[in-house]
């Protein structure tokens, strides 16, 4: 039931954010599927389109009234290259959307959020007054409270830092998706960093090298040499691994899309994207 509610609640958001205004989007900014944050799994979507930010929910009371809201992300591509963001808040009781939607911004990526004494508050990643449009680096603390007549007005947003390798540490990370590919639910690929070093395990060994800020600095990374154990696995899994050693060893950059790690390879004329999850982190 949950599951219906809130792609109900997406067929909603689309009809009302295609009613809003401008709410603020910038005029001709957009952004390559590729290189947004919600794109990690709908890089051949077709255009115009909507979906849900997977992997992230914020439960909480915003208007105190002693009753939890929902919190969803929603990405938004109205056609050309625009890919916006933004947040709607449903109302569980009600079963429909709870106020104005909440334009979040173009080529946004949420890293995560909280809802405390009734504020609705998520960290992100945008475009910072010094970044290419494509390559956001600035990390913020954004905020909403509802005013007097039931609409969420923007507080004073908090910047945190610039975004870095080191942002990719402190978690053990699970590989998901390969290229749009959900992986088998044997499947245990891991990554964690440390320091400007990497390890994990692979689909049969164990890996490790480097990770380092690539030219630029930012989302730009560097990977490798990589080395590994030399365990003999069956077949698919030794195929496996190669594949996923040759990808990563060619990620030239990385991003978040809710709670999830995006790293992004290009080798000669190809390229496509890993997904990882926190294999233990903060729920939802």
């Amino acid at each position: 039931m949950k599951r219906h509610f809130i792609a109900f609640a997406c067929l909603l958001a689309l009809v009302q954010i295609s009613l809003t205004p401008a709410a603020g989007r910038p005029a001709g900014k957009g952004v390559e599927p590729e290189s947004s944050p919600a794109a990690a799994d709908t890089i051949q979507a077709p255009r115009p389109d909507i979906g849900l930010i997977d992997n992230f929910r914020l439960h909480g009371d915003l208007n105190g009234d002693g009753t939890e809201e929902l919190v969803i992300a929603v990405w938004h591509a109205p056609g050309g290259s625009g890919m916006f963001i933004y947040l709607m808040v449903l109302d569980t009781n009600d079963k429909g959307i709870f106020g104005q939607p909440i334009f979040v911004g173009d080529r946004v990526q949420i890293r995560g959020g909280e809802i405390l004494n009734n504020q609705l508050s998520i960290d992100v990643i945008q475009t910072g007054p010094n970044d290419p449009a494509c390559c956001p680096t600035q990390k913020a603390t954004r905020s909403w409270r509802l005013d007097d007549k039931g609409r969420f007005v923007e507080q004073p947003m908090t910047v945190t830092g610039s975004l870095s390798p080191e942002d990719i540490g402190g978690v053990r990370w699970r590989l998901s998706k390969m290229n749009g590919e959900p992986l088998d639910e044997d499947s245990d690929i891991t990554l964690e960093y440390d320091d400007g070093k990497i390890r994990g395990q692979a689909s049969c060994n164990s890996y490790f090298g480097e990770m380092k800020p690539g030219e630029g600095g930012g989302q730009a990374i560097t990977i490798g040499p990589l080395g590994s154990t030399r365990k003999a696995c069956p077949e698919d899994a030794m195929k496996l691994e190669a594949d996923y050693l040759q990808q990563l060893g060619s990620a030239t950059r990385f991003g978040f899309n809710g709670r999830r790690l995006v790293l992004y390879w290009n080798r000669e004329d190809t390229g496509g994207v890993l997904v990882f999850l926190p294999s233990a982190g903060k729920g939802e």
